[in-house]
């Protein structure tokens, strides 16, 4: 591909380009708390990244799901940021699963289904 052509592209790339949020919000971790804060309408302490990219299987042969931007806040409450730009009609069920294997990740045996 032409120099001249990856310069238009990149120029035309924005926010909602997988790339650039990745990178934003990992890279910016006080920007990425601030989106958390105004989105949820509550105050987080503090921020750290787990992973962008990141990769959860439940077993082997279940669906994996690939977190856009994984972060915890200092009392270990997970959050993940999506970016989603396009409508496939199924947010609330993709939601559902990506929680249930977030949640999944995270409990332990034993462990109180509140933590």
């Amino acid at each position: 591909m032409k120099k001249s052509t990856l310069e238009k592209k990149w120029k035309r790339l924005t926010l909602a380009d997988n790339f650039i949020f990745c990178k934003v919000m990992s890279d910016n971790l006080d920007l990425c708390q601030e989106l958390l804060e105004a989105l949820l309408n509550i105050k987080i302490e503090e921020i750290k990244l787990v992973n962008f990219e990141h990769t959860v299987n439940a077993d082997y042969f279940d669906k994996s799901i690939r977190l856009d931007v994984y972060v915890k806040d200092i009392s270990g409450k997970s959050y993940d940021i999506e970016m989603q730009t396009t409508n496939k009609k199924n947010l609330g069920k993709r939601a559902r699963y990506y929680q249930s294997l977030v949640d999944f990740s995270n409990l332990k045996a034993g462990q109180n289904y509140e933590d």
